[in-house]
């Protein structure tokens, strides 16, 4: 059975922190989405492809409509040391393991371009699955 969307902790550990986080009340959030913090507004937001290490926030832990007007969310810290299955944009390979990479397009899939990123957020520490299901294993890099 493949791993659901988004980051999820390869390893669930009894002493997983959680935080609140303060967001605007029409944002839409998703669990297992990377949240990072708006530099502009201090409210946290879905990760993008410019997301740094500076501004990760957390893994949402709580999936929350627009209509629900709350403004805070639920996230999982991540440690240096924790692993995250996530989504990858192109099919995993060994060969990208120790290679740093940002997140892609949306908030629960990381780049894995092959090389190595100046900016990443992430490094590949191994794959999950098979090549074509696209997860790959990574540490957020403090």
């Amino acid at each position: 059975m493949a791993a659901p969307a988004g980051f999820i902790q390869s390893t669930l550990k009894n002493t997983r922190e959680l935080a609140m986080a303060n967001k605007g009340s029409s944002v839409v959030t998703t669990s297992g989405n990377l949240m990072v913090t708006d530099l502009s507004s201090g409210l946290v937001v879905d990760a993008t492809s410019g997301a740094t290490t500076a501004t990760v926030a957390g893994v949402c832990n709580q999936a929350i409509s627009a209509a629900d007007a709350l403004t805070q969310v639920l996230l999982i810290l991540p440690f240096e040391n924790d692993t995250w299955i996530v989504d990858s944009t192109n099919n995993s390979n060994e060969a990208h393991n120790g290679q740093a990479m940002i997140i892609g397009a949306n908030a629960h899939t990381v780049n894995n371009t092959g090389t190595t990123s100046a900016v990443g957020v992430v490094v590949q520490v191994g794959t999950f699955g098979l090549t074509t299901d696209k997860k790959i294993i990574v540490r957020f890099i403090r």
